[in-house]
């Protein structure tokens, strides 16, 4: 039986768990990273009046800033242009009962790129109206984003609202894996972010275990994130199209990726 890695921080991986257990798919939970928020009252600097747009590069960015807002007893007025990376990561407004009333942008689910670039044709016919931007994120990521605001001779303010740590397997938790690891392709990561991936390299690394991940299936949220893999695995072309499946970042997504590797 094939054995689906669940990668994500804690508590973001139960849905999907829970749909796999549903198909006769087993798997574990072995985060790559741990979240850290690094406020949880929005500070004066990150008021959301002083912007003409707020871009959320994540789900997560999304969640800590409503509830950080929430706490200094703030609201996002009427009109407010919120954009996202993608159609997961406006999810936490769509939650909120006022949503109709905010400007929301984002690749719709459909389109086959959930990323900054895809985003940024988006703004383009926003742009002329827009001078103070509010770009809330992690403490690491791209700058791409940032680059072509800056470009565009934007005010940007980055609110780094979390910092991401990449987590240390332990014997426990390689005593859980080993067993299926050493089967050859009995193993499939998820791998939702280049920072994550590294992460789970290293651990591997650190384990001892190259010559086994070099046998294991992979499911990737995005090219960039299967480039990442491939350049830390020095995977042959071959390899990399044997072992390597990209699908879009949503639930669905993933669990007919994990499905179709695991159950072929």
């Amino acid at each position: 039986m094939t054995t689906v890695v669940l990668t994500r921080p804690k508590g973001k991986n139960d849905r999907l768990a829970q749909a796999l257990c549903q198909l006769g798919v087993q798997s574990v939970e072995l985060p790559a990273l741990a979240i850290a928020r690094t406020f949880t009252v929005l500070p004066q600097d990150y008021d959301p009046q002083g912007f003409d747009l707020l871009i959320f590069v994540s789900a997560q960015a999304a969640q800590f800033y409503l509830e950080a807002l929430t706490a200094a007893g703030k609201t996002l007025a009427a009109g407010t242009r919120i954009a996202t990376v993608g159609a997961a990561s406006a999810q936490p407004f769509y939650q909120q009962p006022q949503h109709s009333s905010w400007q929301l942008i984002h690749p719709p689910a459909s389109h086959p790129r959930q990323d900054s670039e895809a985003l940024w044709v988006l703004l383009q016919p926003l742009l002329p109206d827009v001078q103070r931007v509010l770009l809330v994120r992690g403490q690491q990521g791209r700058e791409w984003l940032s680059q072509q605001l800056l470009g565009q001779g934007k005010i940007l303010t980055r609110c780094c609202i979390y910092q991401r740590l990449a987590a240390q397997w332990s014997a426990k938790d390689a005593i859980q894996l080993q067993p299926d690891l050493v089967k050859p392709q009995s193993v499939v990561f998820l791998l939702t972010s280049s920072e994550s991936t590294r992460s789970i390299y290293h651990n591997i690394v650190r384990l001892g275990w190259e010559s086994l991940w070099q046998q294991a299936q992979f499911v990737a949220i995005h090219p960039r994130i299967a480039d990442c893999l491939i350049e830390l695995s020095a995977f042959t072309p071959a390899q990399a199209a044997a072992q390597i499946h990209v699908c879009a970042p949503t639930e669905t997504a993933m669990l007919e990726a994990l499905r179709s590797v695991a159950l072929p």
